[in-house]
């Protein structure tokens, strides 16, 4: 069980703050997306966790995933954009 607590609190820093730098590059610009991030999808995540009844630390972490996949996908088409330029 300690490990289990140990990988959903590890996730629950290190997903907002790899889909931040996905899209941004400065430091100030990461750590605001990131904070902003967290709340958006703890809240989230609680949310669809109290409607579905499932455990409330994996949904966050399943919604940060989420937000990661959406993340590098904008960073993509971020990236993609500004290399054609």
């Amino acid at each position: 069980m300690n490990l289990v607590g140990s990988l959903l609190i590890s996730a629950l820093v290190i997903f907002p703050a790899l889909s931040a730098m996905r899209i941004f590059k400065s430091f100030k610009s990461v750590t605001v997306c990131s904070a902003v991030l967290s709340v958006v999808c703890s809240l989230l995540g609680i949310l669809i966790s109290i409607l579905s009844g499932t455990p409330v630390g994996s949904m966050i972490v399943a919604v940060d995933v989420v937000a990661f996949a959406l993340c590098a996908l904008a960073g993509l088409v971020k990236n993609g954009i500004k290399s054609k330029n």
